[in-house]
């Protein structure tokens, strides 16, 4: 990969001008904008699992059930994404979805199975951009069941449910 692919790669931590790119959403979110994402983009309010500072991380959301009110979410880069580590560590303190913020949402980690089935889901209504994004990600399958598992033990998926 080139020097400028690498740069733009998930699979490390942003940084740079990347950095800012995917924090701008955040200030659209603050402006009472969020409406513009609709249900594809969302913000997790977290707290550092040493520092105790706030973050606000902006992700996509990989599903949404209307019935339930769950979004779920991925960890694009892995179980070692500072966002999933802190809320492992510590729930989400708010989710925020379109113009709406939520405290003190449910949260939930999805066991293999589950992401399997929410990432097919994903990957038959945007196949171009599941095939982008599990390239950049460094991740794929050849369509077995075993692929899929091996897949989404590596990427992480999480749900939340504004309360």
């Amino acid at each position: 990969m080139s020097d400028l692919g690498e740069y733009f790669s998930m699979r490390q931590k942003p940084r740079g001008i990347w950095k800012w790119i995917l924090k701008a959403p955040i200030w659209l979110f603050k402006a009472h904008l969020g409406w513009l994402f609709g249900d594809r983009l969302l913000v997790i309010v977290h707290r550092g699992r040493s520092s105790g500072k706030r973050y606000e991380t902006m992700i996509e959301v990989a599903a949404h059930d209307g019935e339930t009110g769950e979004y779920i979410v991925t960890s694009g880069t892995g179980p070692r994404a500072d966002w999933y580590l802190n809320i492992l560590a510590a729930p989400a303190a708010e989710i925020w979805v379109r113009n709406s913020r939520y405290r003190h949402s449910g949260q939930r980690f999805l066991g293999t199975e589950e992401a399997v089935a929410v990432m097919k889901v994903y990957e038959a209504k945007h196949p171009k951009l599941a095939a982008r994004l599990e390239a950049t990600m460094g991740v794929s399958h050849d369509d077995t069941e075993e692929s899929w598992r091996a897949m989404m033990e590596r990427i992480p998926m999480v749900g939340f449910t504004p309360s």
